[in-house]
């Protein structure tokens, strides 16, 4: 595609942008004034992802390193999975069981002259030098993704009433802008878009690894990693019912080995082999620790949850309490 000078950089021509509106025009949109700062600001809060940025040496590990490895939308329909529309860019192609999370094409990437003003094209750097943020590559990234979620009308039309898209973008359209999208290569885009969709219980697990693991300093981490990529039980009924089936398994597993091991030792009597009842023993009383724990770890976790609802309310209110004497004085 050829560029002239004043578009060197951008991947598009100003002629095939989808949002001709002003920049003062889409700040007020966006509820920012229209300045640089605020501008960097928008843009970090709508691409930046840091979690998986920081734990990017490692996504390896619980994902496919290929930046197109991304379903259209209509297979996710295919998969029974519910398009769900999600602000936060940590989310934007993260599935979970029969959810997968994307996040709304913001219409300012959709804008020329936004792209001009402020989102220039940084100095060539290798990949492992260079920030793990940069809003350029980010964007680059956020929109070589679409490129791979809408490949047909169909997804066109998932999209716009899943509200991913603006409402005034025909699908012609789109497919003229996104075309040069689809053939970025992973170099142009940031660490994260090095991968394609994510599995949700997975990056949980790698965050929980991870971030024991720089506790342990086993491992460098530029920031304090969360327990959770993202919090999936949201109340102690979901946190039962995910555990309960695994735990009834368990102890189905364990019952059944007990039982069998009853049934030897009452069947040979005293001519049971030594061995066989030392491990008998051994297993009975490991298998009365592990019964009891969970009952023992769901009290301590009730105590603590009651306790640190109770710090918080009270935190909260001594904060306003202070808060009124300040404004009084």
């Amino acid at each position: 595609m050829a560029r002239t000078p004043e578009y060197e950089g951008l991947p598009f021509r100003a002629v095939d942008q989808l949002n001709r509106d002003s920049s003062a025009k889409l700040a007020i949109r966006h509820g920012i004034p229209d300045t640089t700062d605020d501008w960097n600001s928008c843009l970090a809060r709508d691409l930046e992802t840091r979690i998986a940025d920081d734990i990017y040496p490692y996504l390896w590990l619980v994902a496919t390193q290929d930046g197109a490895h991304i379903d259209p939308l209509h297979k996710h329909v295919i998969k029974r999975r519910a398009i769900v529309a999600a602000e936060e860019p940590k989310l934007h192609l993260v599935w979970y069981n029969e959810t997968v999370y994307i996040k709304p094409l913001p219409d300012y990437l959709l804008n020329d002259a936004i792209w001009r003003d402020h989102i220039p094209k940084p100095p060539a750097q290798p990949v492992y030098t260079r920030p793990r943020y940069d809003k350029h590559r980010a964007a680059l990234g956020f929109l070589r993704s679409y490129g791979f979620l809408i490949q047909h009308e169909s997804d066109f039309i998932i999209a716009q009433r899943a509200n991913l898209l603006p409402k005034y973008v025909s699908f012609q359209g789109f497919q003229k802008f996104i075309l040069p999208f689809r053939s970025v290569n992973d170099d142009s885009v940031s660490h994260r878009y090095h991968y394609g969709q994510f599995r949700l219980t997975r990056l949980d697990w790698a965050v929980r690894i991870i971030h024991v693991a720089s506790i342990l300093r086993l491992i460098h981490v530029q920031r304090r990693l969360p327990w959770n990529y993202q919090l999936q039980l949201w109340h102690t009924s979901q946190s039962l019912r995910y555990y309960a089936a695994p735990l009834a398994f368990i102890f189905a597993i364990l019952s059944l080995i007990l039982s069998s091991m009853q049934v030897v030792l009452a069947a040979l009597g005293s001519d049971t082999w030594e061995a066989f009842v030392r491990v008998s023993w051994g297993f009975s009383v490991a298998t009365i620790i592990f019964a009891v724990l969970p009952i023992f770890g769901t009290l301590v976790g009730v105590v603590g949850l009651l306790v640190f609802q109770g710090q918080f309310a009270i935190r909260a209110k001594w904060q306003r309490m202070r808060l009124k004497n300040d404004a009084e004085s």
